[in-house]
């Protein structure tokens, strides 16, 4: 029997099927007094017209935005929000399909209105911020299609670098390169670096786009020379520069670079693997991939698989882990698994112990380290221990049990009450492991939990 309704449910084929002619009598009156849907059919229209007439209604739009200055009220802004994501999408989609060249010098102009549209409106959940992030994505798509004007995009390039809202320059420059020849590359190098000359304190974003441009010409020391010797210091900056001189072949200036940029909290395991001295700090897990990275390359595998165990004895990594297994001969490995399983179940951070042999996974020693360590749960890490619950809960009820308490009592004890209905399914999946429990051992049975939470303040 055919079901009723059907062909009044807005698809695109109940609505192909009134024909063009009625849709676009229909689009007529729907467009009448909202001036969106009448400049997206505009647009529409240029397009079918050609990539040129599309490039000159966009721009018209974008000057206009650029242009104004009132404040977008909090009623228009999610209105606002799809206007410019809109005028984004017609330009990496359409007019890029019809005409790459001309896509690309606007989608640059249209990042560089960042910083007058965020003057404009609050943008508390970050919706312009995506579309302008979206737009930067974009250009590394389009720069690869286009053969725009070189010398004309690193005029519109080194603009958008002195212009555009914090942090995008460096991020579009690195997504144009594929539009740039290496002699216009090395031409706004120099301008760049002239124009920081000029200036009493050299612009962060200028020194960001000079280390792009130096990456694309393999120019080690350039890319080094944009950080002071405070910067080099820091375990971040140090692994950064240490990559570098490692695919340089560089590697005893890589090595140098790291230990001046030690973490505090790889004092020790430096200090135990390489038998010297190093200074406290804060700790980097790049900065310990980079000096594994430069170990390798400089033939100490030994030494990097020593850091790589130390490393997993520190923070119990997995996927340090798993780089330190798969480099063992066969068999050492599997006894080297059970090392690092028996060590992280006696990890003194019960969380993060609990954390590994879930993920790893090593269920059956995840349950007996809540078994044996139930009273330090911390109830209010609900991320971790939800889903701990849940892989064990098959084979190990009660300690799936404990996990799911823990939440509870923490929520009712301190009156979470965003918490309140977590609480109350984690109840009602307690009680329902209760009856798969054969040996509740020291802890109280389900009834005597129930009663007990009940006895808090209602909830």
């Amino acid at each position: 029997m055919k079901r009723t309704g059907s062909r009044k449910t807005l698809t695109t084929a109940n609505l192909a099927a009134l024909g063009a002619e009625r849709l676009a009598e229909l689009l007529i009156d729907v467009a009448e007094g909202h001036a969106q849907i009448k400049r997206r059919l505009r647009l529409e229209l240029a397009g079918e017209i050609g990539a040129g007439d599309l490039a000159l209604e966009l721009t018209k739009r974008i000057e206009s935005i650029a242009d104004s200055r009132a404040r977008i009220h909090w009623r228009k802004h999610k209105e606002f929000v799809r206007e410019l994501d809109m005028q984004r999408a017609l330009i990496a989609g359409r007019l890029t399909a019809l005409d790459p060249a001309l896509a690309l010098p606007l989608m640059l102009r249209f990042i560089d209105l960042a910083e007058a549209v965020f003057s404009r409106t609050a943008d508390a959940k970050g919706e312009v911020d995506a579309v302008f992030d979206a737009a930067v994505d974009d250009v590394a798509a389009i720069a690869s299609l286009a053969l725009p004007v070189p010398r004309a995009l690193a005029d519109q390039l080194f603009h958008l670098l002195l212009t555009a809202r914090a942090g995008l320059g460096p991020r579009v420059l690195k997504n144009a390169l594929p539009a740039l020849g290496p002699e216009v590359l090395a031409t706004l190098r120099a301008r760049i670096e002239t124009t920081m000359a000029s200036q009493r304190r050299a612009s962060g974003g200028l020194k960001a786009a000079v280390q792009v441009l130096a990456d694309a010409q393999g120019d080690v020391d350039g890319y080094i020379a944009q950080f002071t010797d405070s910067q080099a210091v820091l375990p971040p900056i140090g692994a950064q520069i240490a990559r570098r001189l490692t695919a340089a072949g560089r590697l005893d200036e890589a090595l140098a670079a790291l230990d001046r940029s030690t973490p505090g909290s790889f004092a020790q395991l430096v200090g135990s693997v390489l038998g010297r001295p190093t200074p406290p700090g804060p700790g980097a897990l790049d900065w310990e991939d980079a000096y594994i990275e430069a170990l390798e390359a400089r033939g100490q595998g030994d030494v990097a698989q020593d850091m790589r165990w130390a490393s997993f004895e520190r923070g119990l990594s997995t996927e340090r882990l798993r780089d330190y297994l798969k480099r063992l001969p066969d068999f050492d490995d599997v006894e080297a698994e059970d090392r690092a399983l028996a060590l992280a179940e006696d990890f003194h951070d019960l969380h993060a112990a609990l954390d590994f042999l879930v993920q790893w996974p090593a269920w059956d020693r995840a349950a007996r380290l809540v078994l044996r360590r139930s009273g330090e749960l911390d109830g209010d890490r609900p991320e971790l221990l939800e889903p701990a619950a849940r892989a064990i809960e098959g084979r190990h009820p009660l300690a799936a049990t404990l996990l799911l308490r823990a939440m509870i009592l923490d929520t009712v004890r301190y009156a979470r009450t965003v918490r309140y209905k977590d609480a109350q399914r984690q109840l009602l999946e307690a009680a329902s492991l209760a009856p798969a429990v054969a040996d509740w051992g020291d802890h109280e049975d389900a009834e005597a939990f129930a009663a007990r939470v009940a006895g808090f303040r209602r909830w």
